[in-house]
């Protein structure tokens, strides 16, 4: 919307109320809600916001030594500026709106460990290439028949109720139970601007993929927060609680985050990676691309699995990718191609989990495909069969073109950290700060006592 009809909505009385915010290094969106005639007030100049939103981690626990918020700086306010393409109706509250902010401190300098700005940087180092990116996200997610007070009673235990039982993976009836939760937050995406392409019952309890259509990929990286933050929302209206955990049990699949991405020319007419003579269709940008998006894979993992819980989900035969392999229609691989036409040919990245935040996981992928480009990596092979199978790749592995991926958020960070193409494309400020919150997520779980050890050792050791 423009200022214009934004101002006619508010003094007609449709809106009342605003969420202003932004992503968090996590993903979540987190700011506050506006007056509606305050907002127009303040819209040209911003709104005031504490930095501890990029000074504390997911349980906002203030961490040390951080150079953009601590206590030293008193933290100081940020300033919120809308970005007024983003602002939506809310259809599953009464005059209600929001609108996505970015992040500049009060000197007038954007903040650049603000993911929106990450993904924007990468965004105009791609346009300067002359290319645009398209992207979407699919994401899995967990629903159950708890509340927040239900939740803590049982400890956040294994016993919560699914929202249905069994499996029942792509078994229509069984989603049609569900209509009155799945159904209404499909309609009100849609209603938000979050087109949902399709729908679909996952292989475990209460489990539902939902896709997003794609839409240039900043818009993709907005859709994909604002889904995520709608679900937890019309979940709770309900009387249900949604997970976007990588693994909330060790007995049950994870809950994946596959991302596709094409890369377009700037009048968004063409998509670049087709070739009509090509094999399999792939113009050589799409396997430069390819190629940068494999080899950087193992040193960007930390932004595609960025939790303590991500790096359960990478199981053999689990449907998570455990190396760098690629293939045409190959769910076995971390880069599933597809390229069915023109328009539609695409990678599919099935690393990420449900878990990360999508404005990182659009950027590592974007940033790396470039990357390959800039470089003219050659792409290697593609795997033919069962990614799993180390018989499949061996060969590969030896000549260095398979490598396995980080299995713990603490290696993965190391890569990170060492990594020359992160500095270069994401600012070794970001880098630095991102790696300091993924330590202290280790150091964090480090002294956690689990059920697990209990359940080991309490009685017999």
């Amino acid at each position: 919307m423009d200022l214009a009809e934004i101002k006619h909505l508010i003094e007609d009385g449709q809106i009342e109320y605003i969420k202003l915010g932004t992503p968090d290094i996590e993903g979540v969106f987190r700011g506050k809600r506006v007056d509606a005639r305050f907002f127009l007030d303040s819209v040209e100049d911003g709104f005031a916001q504490s930095d501890v939103i990029f000074g504390w981690d997911i349980a906002e626990n203030v961490l040390p030594n951080l150079h953009i918020s601590n206590w030293e700086r008193g933290f100081t306010d940020f300033v919120m500026k809308p970005d007024l393409s983003t602002f939506a109706l809310v259809p599953w509250e009464q005059n209600v709106a929001s609108c996505i902010c970015d992040m500049w401190n009060e000197q007038g300098e954007p903040i650049s460990v603000s993911p929106r700005y990450v993904l924007k940087s990468v965004i105009e180092r791609a346009r300067q290439m002359g290319y645009a990116a398209k992207a979407a996200a699919e994401l899995e997610v967990r629903y159950f028949r708890e509340d927040q007070a239900s939740l803590r009673e049982k400890n956040f235990g294994t016993n919560l109720v699914p929202l249905n039982p069994g499996t029942n993976c792509y078994v229509i009836s069984h989603a049609t139970t569900d209509e009155p939760l799945i159904g209404q937050i499909a309609r009100m995406m849609r209603d938000y601007g979050v087109d949902i392409e399709g729908y679909t019952r996952e292989h475990g309890p209460g489990m539902y993929e939902m896709n997003m259509r794609y839409t240039d990929i900043l818009a993709a990286g907005d859709r994909t927060m604002l889904f995520k933050n709608g679900v937890k929302e019309i979940s709770h209206q309900l009387g249900y609680l949604a997970t976007f955990m990588a693994k909330w049990n060790e007995q049950e699949d994870g809950s994946s985050g596959h991302t596709h991405v094409s890369l377009w020319d700037l009048d968004q007419e063409r998509n670049v990676f087709w070739e009509q003579e090509a094999e399999g269709h792939m113009s050589q940008t799409m396997r430069h691309f390819v190629a940068g998006v494999l080899a950087k894979m193992p040193e960007l993992i930390a932004l595609y699995a960025p939790t303590i819980n991500s790096y359960k989900r990478y199981v053999e035969g689990s449907w998570a990718p455990t190396n760098t392999t690629w293939g045409m229609d190959n769910r076995t691989c971390s880069i599933r191609v597809i390229n069915t036409n023109k328009r539609a040919i695409r990678i599919e990245n099935r690393v990420p989990g449900c878990d990360a935040n999508f404005y990182l996981v659009f950027a590592a992928t974007l940033a790396s495909g470039l990357y390959g480009i800039e470089h003219e990596l050659e792409l290697p092979p593609r795997l033919e069969g069962n990614a799993y199978q180390s018989s499949q790749w061996r060969q590969s592995a030896q000549r260095s073109d398979v490598r396995t991926l980080a299995r713990n958020l603490g290696e993965a960070a190391d890569l990170l950290e060492r990594s020359e193409m992160a500095r270069e494309y994401f600012g070794s400020y970001f880098v630095d700060h991102f790696v300091t919150t993924r330590r202290w997520e280790v150091s964090e779980f480090e002294k956690a006592v689990t059920d697990w050890e209990r359940r080991r050792y309490f009685e017999l050791i």
